[in-house]
């Protein structure tokens, strides 16, 4: 019985490190073949657009290939739950916005995820929001329209998609300016340009990108970027921040993500190649052209903005009472 009791310890123990060694080996040979990269949204966005300038950067650093995978639906919940879902084996990662890390699970009381849920592996950047209006419209500036504004209370009208980050900007930037305005649910930054430029709709939100041309052509005129610093390709247009306003409630920002559970070996591989990735000159020059601006946060940190991002959306939905 001895023996035996000795003969199956070993054997047990054999077997432990035998399962360990494999597993570092393999982890060790990490990456060996294509990875998916899930974007919650559908392409063209933000989110797409910016991963996908840099997504030869990061096959290069990886060694592997990188297949996007746009897994669209419920504004994003879908993708992101399915990345939260996957085998956590470095082979399914996820770029993903603050609209569905921070503003989703702050505002809808159903939804099947909170972002720590996921493996935040790092930052990447934040979009250059921009208020906008008709290249016609009277004011020549912010302080144009919010003393106009100030007088005619409730006269003029907004568009941006309901409980978005865009919504949540606008609502911020009123009450802080002491004004009323009107919002009108949209479906995106296409139908509020569209809505803007055919004069029925007095102020637009949108990431740079989608409107670019029209400013550059005058049909359409910024009125404030909700950025912390000047876009490198518009750099005549002010942020709020230098008009004298707080900072905005949240900007959409994206980052890559993995599943929880990943093994630290094929972790620590992903967040070296990600951060190389980023940190590239070209990386920084391809996002700036888009119109964004690159932000490298290691896990850690980006976590911790997340949580306390959230946290204050939490409060400000409370107060804002926006629409459903």
């Amino acid at each position: 019985m001895k023996k035996r009791g000795v003969f199956n310890y070993v054997m047990t123990v054999s077997v432990a490190l035998l399962a360990f060694a494999a597993g570092a080996l393999a982890a060790e040979k990490y990456p060996t073949r294509e990875i998916q990269l899930i974007i919650p949204n559908p392409a063209g966005g933000f989110i797409d657009t910016n991963v996908r300038v840099v997504k030869d950067i990061l096959e290069k650093n990886l060694g592997v290939p990188v297949v996007i995978n746009n897994r669209t639906g419920a504004g994003g919940a879908t993708g992101t739950q399915y990345l939260v879902k996957s085998k956590p084996d470095g082979y399914t990662i996820g770029a993903v916005s603050s609209a569905n890390t921070i503003l989703g699970p702050a505002t809808i009381p159903d939804i099947p995820f909170k972002a720590s849920d996921l493996d935040a592996l790092c930052k990447y950047a934040n979009d250059s929001t921009i208020v906008f209006t008709q290249g016609n419209a009277p004011w020549k500036a912010l302080e144009d329209f919010v003393a106009d504004a100030k007088k005619h209370p409730g006269k003029y009208t907004y568009g941006a998609t309901t409980n978005s980050v865009s919504h949540f900007l606008m609502q911020g930037f009123l009450r802080t300016a002491g004004i009323t305005m009107t919002h009108v649910p949209l479906k995106g930054a296409n139908e509020t340009t569209v809505r803007v430029l055919g004069g029925n709709l007095d102020i637009g939100v949108s990431s740079i990108t989608p409107v670019a041309g029209q400013l550059k052509a005058g049909t359409l005129k910024a009125l404030f970027l909700a950025t912390a610093e000047r876009s490198v390709i518009f750099p005549q247009i002010p942020t709020l921040q230098e008009k004298g306003f707080r900072d905005p409630v949240v900007t959409l920002s994206t980052g890559f993500f993995a599943p929880r559970g990943l093994p630290a070996a094929i972790r620590q591989a992903l967040v070296v190649a990600l951060e190389k990735t980023i940190k590239d000159p070209v990386t920084r020059k391809k996002v700036e052209e888009m119109g964004a601006a690159v932000e490298y946060l290691p896990g850690d940190a980006f976590a911790k903005e997340i949580e306390e991002s959230y946290q204050h959306i939490l409060k400000f939905a409370k107060a804002a009472k926006p629409q459903k």
